[in-house]
């Protein structure tokens, strides 16, 4: 029970997190006997295919200290690429040339970022538009489609009742990026740049490999999250997937990730990306108004800000007054020796 009660306050935003997804989960299992169901499960870890990408993609950009606004773009690049070239050259030739050009964008943009010490929010806005406009030009302006639909039935088909091979890969993906950043010197240095940057620059840090990296894997992310769906679909947009980067936004700071940078980690990208899900579909049963998921939505999110805020401030009043007991704690015994000193003399 003490090791429970130790991690639970080394890690209250991730409690927080868990809590709220139980929470959420629970509230409308309860109130609709359809929720919780295998069918259900096996729609919401579908959706968790591509938004949990995109939520883990800008989780590791927010440790960081970045966000990178350009990841729908980047997505609905790489659909359109993997759904014009698919019935040509095959799924997995077509599915590697989309991740290997999103992965090489946003190493690029995590070079500029780091080189030219701009701000990711700055350089990202642009490439949002330039990317949207490199995507109409691949599509032509128009709907991609697939002729051939052996793929999209092969990535949803169902595995152990709530599984794809689509959510399987994603899931895998998140293992290792987990391992990554906990287990590996340079997923420390994400940590570091994001929590202290000038510190870990003047400790020796070169900011621009950490950088390429973080931006690399939300360009990889962005990748796969795009050639998922457009895979699964069969069809592409280049002005589609514009809401993944506020549902996954949504789904980072649920899980915990601090806006100040270097706090967070993979399984609360996942947790948060679960929540938003288990909403989504919740009010989808209850036929919910679009323009009420968004409310909700936002709701959710200043919740989980409200309660940061709060632990935030109750961290700085405990640091406070451990600093004042050790201030005391020394003082006591040299007020001691000076009375005594002054006794003897």
């Amino acid at each position: 029970m003490d090791k429970i009660k130790n991690w639970v306050v080394e890690n209250h935003d991730l409690a927080f997190a868990i809590l709220l997804a139980i929470c959420v989960y629970g509230y409308f299992a309860l109130t609709n006997e359809y929720f919780a169901t295998h069918r259900t499960g096996f729609a919401i870890m579908e959706r968790f295919a591509v938004l949990g990408l995109v939520g883990l993609a800008l989780t590791l950009c927010i440790i960081a200290g970045e966000i990178d606004l350009s990841i729908g773009s980047n997505a609905a690049l790489a659909a359109v690429v993997v759904v014009r070239f698919t019935d040509s050259l095959g799924a997995f030739p077509a599915l590697f040339i989309a991740v290997s050009i999103s992965t090489l964008i946003g190493a690029i943009q995590g070079y500029f970022i780091a080189y030219l010490r701009v701000r990711a929010i700055v350089l990202t806005v642009g490439t949002l538009m330039l990317l949207r406009g490199v995507a109409l030009f691949a599509a032509e302006e128009k709907t991609v489609m697939l002729t051939d639909f052996r793929v999209p039935d092969f990535i949803s088909t169902k595995m152990l009742w709530y599984f794809s091979p689509a959510s399987l890969l994603v899931i895998a993906m998140f293992v290792v990026v987990g391992l990554f950043m906990s287990y590996t010197r340079y997923g420390r240095e994400i940590y570091a740049i994001g929590g202290a940057r000038k510190e870990a620059v003047a400790a020796g840090i070169d900011l621009k490999r950490p950088m390429i990296i973080v931006f690399a894997i939300s360009g990889l992310c962005a990748g796969l999250g795009g050639c998922i769906i457009g895979l699964r679909s069969g069809t592409a947009q280049a002005l589609g997937l514009q809401y993944v980067l506020l549902a996954g936004t949504v789904a980072a700071f649920i899980g915990g990730v601090s806006i100040l940078g270097g706090k967070g980690g993979v399984i609360g990208a996942a947790i948060g990306t679960l929540t938003v899900n288990f909403l989504n579909t919740g009010l989808v049963f209850n036929v919910t108004p679009a323009f009420m998921v968004q409310l909700y939505l936002g709701v959710l999110l200043m919740i989980v800000i409200m309660f940061q805020t709060g632990s935030r401030i109750f961290d700085d009043y405990q640091r406070r007054q451990q600093i004042l007991f050790d201030v005391d704690a020394r003082k006591a015994p040299l007020l001691a020796r000076k009375a005594e000193s002054l006794k003897r003399q």
